[in-house]
């Protein structure tokens, strides 16, 4: 997605919410309430759960995203 379409919305939320997470953040609202879940989840606790900061920082870092 980098090369087709860098100014992409999609790319740049991706790349905030790895930042975001990777500074110990959730990663911002879904936008969404799951079925079966009582309230909005976050990036974080929808996709990742239990995932390090470690984990995000890495793989910013081997992206190379600032």
């Amino acid at each position: 997605m980098e090369e087709i379409k860098p100014d992409s919305g999609v790319l740049r939320e991706v790349r905030w919410q790895y930042a975001d997470m990777a500074e110990g953040s959730d990663g911002g609202p879904l936008g969404f309430t799951p079925k079966g879940w009582d309230h909005e989840p976050t990036c974080r606790e929808y996709n990742y759960p239990g995932y390090p900061d470690s984990f995000f920082q890495e793989v910013r870092n081997l992206l190379v995203w600032k």
